[in-house]
This record gives C-alpha cells, structure tokens and sequence, in this order.
C-alpha cells in the first residue's frame, strides 16, 4: 500500500513541474508569421470580478524580446472603454488586468511594437480577439468539467465493473 502512494506523490509531483518557457494556450491569430494567443483567466470573465488578459506574441513558437506592447478593450462595434498605454515587456507574454463592469461582447486588442523589425517598429503589429462578459455564475464550460466529465467518468468506471463481472 505505501509503494502505491509514493508512486501516486511521485507522479504528482512529476505532473505539477512547470516547463521554463511557457506560453500562453488559447485563440490564435496569424500576423505576418507571427502567431499572437489570447486567453483570458476565467476563461469567461464575468462582470464585477477581476480577470485578467493574457497575450503571447510568438516567433516561429518561441517569444520576442524587447517590445513594447498595448491593450484596448471596446464594446463590440462602439467605443474604446479601456487603454492600457504602451509599456516594455522583456519576453513577449503580455498580462492586463481588467474588471468588466457590464455584461456583453467586447473586442480586446493587442499592439505590439518590435525593436529591430523593418516593419513593426514603426507600426504596431495588431490582433483582435472577441470576448464576452457574464452575470455571476457558473459558465456552461466549467459546469461541464467540475460536474459532467466526472459524472461520466463514475458512469462508464461503473459499467466496466459491471461487464468484468458478467453482470452486464
């Protein structure tokens, strides 16, 4: 029984090592063979709590160093309601706090200056990614993964049982 649990910790601790050089893991647009990624944390932000906008802007996968970067956040087809003014990120992962006050679909927008690049020094390389605020509450997708996966999981662990003890 011990050797299952310091196996059982062994591979916990294997799994929880972070890699040296992560990116973020989301939406991705292609800009003149730059990939920028967005993904905010909560996946679904919702309206009153703090969230936070996470950007990477890649190279052939790997980060650029040295830009400069901007945020802006409009209301979908209207007005700018937030600009985080341009600001030197040393690596290219770019985080912006933010609190959506009101529920709805927003456009969140990335520019990035890049030293030393013919074309986006002087203008700024931009992406623009849709995003949407809620109501507080539980978003469908983490309903899924805290209720649902785990339910069907118990189901189909269930039914095997069942069928190796020919009782199904």
């Amino acid at each position: 029984m011990l050797r299952y649990l310091a196996l059982a910790f062994a591979l916990a601790g294997m799994l929880s090592v972070a890699p040296a050089h992560a990116h973020f893991f989301g939406a991705t647009r292609d800009v003149d063979g730059f990939q920028v990624v967005f993904q905010p944390f909560p996946a679904s932000p919702t309206i009153g709590a703090n969230s936070t906008l996470n950007f990477s802007v890649l190279y052939n996968g790997s980060n650029v160093y040295n830009v400069h970067s901007a945020v802006t956040i409009s209301e979908k087809n209207g007005p700018v309601i937030f600009q985080d003014p341009y600001r030197l990120y040393e690596i290219s992962d770019i985080t912006v706090p933010y609190r959506f006050e009101q529920a709805g679909s927003y456009v969140v927008t990335v520019q990035t200056r890049i030293a030393g690049h013919e074309k986006y020094e002087a203008q700024a390389l931009e992406a623009s990614f849709d995003i949407s605020a809620s109501p507080p509450g539980m978003p469908f997708d983490e309903i899924l993964l805290y209720y649902a996966t785990p339910a069907a999981v118990a189901v189909a662990a269930i039914a095997v049982y069942l069928h190796s003890r020919d009782r199904l």
